[in-house]
């Protein structure tokens, strides 16, 4: 398996905001994570990553135990985790943001002298990561200059410069147009059919989860209250109560 969590819970003083939440993501799927607001799906993610500790529970990336391991630690062996605020650098350029990734993977800072043949490496491989997220004309482009929507897909750049196994999204679509969002959405599959990633979605936009996902987890109150493939999902009673009948119709 590529991802499994096991018991994970985590509480706020007195909420409990994951409650003994077990999950497990198969290799080379979309597999979604939706609920209502509040219900711990950020917390969930902030637990897999590494950016808050459980108060109980385990996380196993790849068959390895990783509960207590640091968000850098995950993102080298391939864990790797875009947000649902972009986190470009909206001064410098879309290919210097990229690049900029590729030289933290290498463990390269702008102390350390590289030749011109391995600057020019490092571009390149930039360059060949934001044709595949669609920004080929745009690679000068400052960050802050960028559409929203070809924000989000140099964030998504940002994430594959690091070499995921596992790419976890939190809300890629938000505060997207239509056209943006289904542009990222293609973006999405592409990233599992032609790159063969394994990807955690957590989304609102409820159509497009249904189109994109292999696989989706309900959480309400902190737990699990239903997982399955979308058709089962759409039916499953305990999801509509919780979705007060309305956000299935699509």
């Amino acid at each position: 398996m590529m991802l499994q969590t096991a018991g994970l819970s985590k509480n706020f003083g007195g909420l409990q905001a994951v409650a003994g939440v077990s999950l497990t993501v198969r290799e080379r799927t979309v597999h979604s994570v939706i609920g209502p607001n509040g219900a711990g799906k950020t917390t969930l993610f902030n637990l897999i990553t590494g950016s808050i500790k459980p108060a109980s529970g385990t996380v196993k990336f790849l068959d390895q135990d990783v509960t207590h391991w640091l968000p850098n630690r995950l993102a080298e062996v391939g864990l790797v985790r875009t947000f649902q605020r972009t986190s470009i650098f909206r001064r410098l350029t879309a290919i210097e943001n990229v690049a900029l990734a590729i030289r933290s993977r290498r463990k390269l800072n702008y102390a350390i002298r590289m030749s011109r043949g391995e600057e020019q490496e490092i571009r390149d491989e930039a360059a060949a990561l934001l044709r595949q997220v669609g920004l080929r004309d745009r690679e000068n482009v400052t960050g802050g200059n960028l559409a929203h929507g070809y924000q989000r897909a140099l964030d998504i750049a940002i994430g594959l410069a690091l070499r995921p196994k596992l790419l976890l999204m939190d809300e890629p679509l938000a505060g997207m147009s239509r056209g943006d969002r289904q542009g990222i959405a293609d973006l999405v599959l592409k990233l599992r059919e032609e790159l063969g990633l394994t990807l955690v979605v957590v989304e609102h936009d409820i159509g497009m989860v249904m189109r994109l996902s292999d696989v989706i987890t309900v959480m309400q109150n902190g737990r699990v209250i239903a997982e399955g493939p979308p058709d089962a999902i759409r039916e499953n009673p305990d999801v509509k109560r919780a979705y007060l009948h309305g956000s299935f119709a699509a």
